[in-house]
């Protein structure tokens, strides 16, 4: 009798270490990120939080972790990875973790297509937005589901013809008052597809403090994304920017004369296969569907002193894409340098 009350006290204990040691490797959502933080670097804090993800303390703490470490990876210029960390956190049906933002599920899918958007994924946004957000009772929510819908059209046009219809359908966003919570975006939109200055007079007059107004008079520049690269602009917008003031964008998509782009293209091509051999870390200011486009960013960052190139890459689609990138320097500093001279640039390590 003796013998079997020791073998239950036995495995008694060892149930309690067991447990004490599950609970001891939980943590808080709020715990992890204060952790993550203080890493040396912003890609040693999103391999913390993936690591982690699993080891939350509950479903609420693992939801609202996956909705920051997307955030991270959005400020990274890592959009397929926040795409797919904003789906999985709504995916988790929890509420909103103690000390942590609050978001809806909504939200996280928005944030889902906008990241998907920015990777250049329109089947992955189209899918999100033809889930349960469509029907939303938010009216905020359903005025972004229609702007991002209507982008992710544009995105599929092969050129400025195949935008009719989207363009039409954008005019008629601008006076109804469900789309007021985007109407600066939609104001944006058509102008930058349009160069209408109509459009850029109402963003002048109802939305002066806006970021939108901010890049209509070159005081900011659009995110360096492929939504901005993808999407076709009518003919008279191809002129060289320094025409207007109403064209200081950094992804202006100009012509160059035929003998510098074939310059740009027999230079940009032995530059890649050069560099690719040599470089790990680079800056990548541009992302196109175009190799005229491409070129033309390349010429641009070498009248500013910096060494450009491109590279391609092929989608499982079938289409290629011209990555315009810059070395990184050896005391990482390239990003600011670019940042300063009006280029948008994350850094990408292969």
């Amino acid at each position: 009798m003796k013998k079997h009350t020791a073998v239950w006290v036995l495995l008694a204990v060892s149930a309690f270490f067991t447990t004490a040691s599950c609970f001891a490797a939980t943590k808080s959502a709020a715990a992890i990120k204060k952790e993550a933080l203080q890493k040396d670097t912003v890609q040693s804090a999103i391999l913390y939080i993936k690591s982690m993800t699993d080891s939350t303390a509950s479903q609420a703490d693992k939801r609202s972790l996956l909705y920051f470490l997307g955030k991270l990876e959005e400020s990274m210029g890592l959009y397929s990875d926040a795409s797919r960390s904003y789906a999985s956190a709504c995916a988790i049906a929890a509420g909103d973790a103690e000390g942590m933002p609050k978001v809806s599920s909504e939200q996280l899918v928005l944030c889902a297509v906008r990241t998907s958007l920015c990777a250049g994924e329109f089947d992955n946004a189209d899918s999100y937005l033809n889930s349960a957000v469509r029907s939303s009772k938010d009216a905020a929510v359903l005025a972004y589901v229609n702007l991002y819908a209507a982008w992710s059209q544009l995105c599929r046009a092969q050129d400025a013809s195949q935008t009719a219809d989207t363009l039409a359908l954008l005019r008629a966003y601008v006076g109804m008052d469900s789309m007021k919570a985007v109407r600066p975006c939609v104001l944006f939109t058509l102008w930058y597809l349009t160069d209408d200055v109509s459009y850029s007079d109402l963003l002048k007059k109802e939305y002066p403090s806006s970021p939108e107004y901010a890049i209509v008079c070159g005081k900011a520049n659009v995110v360096s994304v492929p939504f901005w690269y993808f999407v076709p602009r009518a003919e008279h917008n191809l002129a060289d920017e320094s025409t207007s003031a109403n064209k200081n964008v950094s992804v202006t998509a100009e012509k160059i004369p035929e003998s510098a782009a074939s310059s740009a293209k027999t230079s940009s091509s032995s530059d890649a296969a050069k560099k690719s051999a040599e470089s790990k870390k680079r800056r990548q200011v541009g992302f196109f569907a175009s190799k005229a486009n491409a070129d033309s960013l390349i010429e641009r960052l070498k009248a500013k002193g910096f060494e450009g190139y491109s590279y391609t890459e092929t989608r499982a689609s079938g289409t290629t894409y011209y990555i315009v990138v810059v070395d990184e320097n050896a005391d990482g500093t390239m990003g600011l340098k670019l940042k300063d001279a009006g280029f948008e640039s994350y850094l990408i390590t292969e």
